[in-house]
């Protein structure tokens, strides 16, 4: 038995009936649509869902994306000698938008 296979008859020692090969390969199966399912949420709850890939039709080519803008410095650490630098990069007003539409979706 391989590790699915056990861990679908839940475990090797129970105490029940030992399950027959078709109630292990069932139990897999729902394991991975479960799987599939909770993966296909997680996409769309970032909205990033794209749908069933495979599909005969080609896609569209994807727009042409602007080159991201340089990177804030990094944070500074504070030290003995003088007063703390900023410990958190500032955001862009876009950068912030952005956060609050994510934020809006999720509640």
């Amino acid at each position: 038995m391989n590790a699915a296979q056990i861990q679908a008859s839940g475990g090797a020692n129970n105490g029940n009936k030992t399950p027959t090969p078709a109630q292990i390969q069932n139990q897999i199966q729902l394991q991975a649509q479960a799987l599939v399912h909770a993966h296909t949420q997680a996409q769309f709850a970032a909205n990033i869902y794209k749908g069933d890939t495979t599909a005969v039709a080609p896609a569209a080519p994807a727009p042409a994306v602007p080159a991201p803008a340089a990177r804030p410095p990094p944070p500074t650490v504070p030290t003995s000698t003088g007063p703390p630098g900023p410990l958190l990069p500032s955001i862009t007003p876009a950068q912030l938008t952005q956060q609050n539409t994510l934020t809006q979706k999720q509640t």
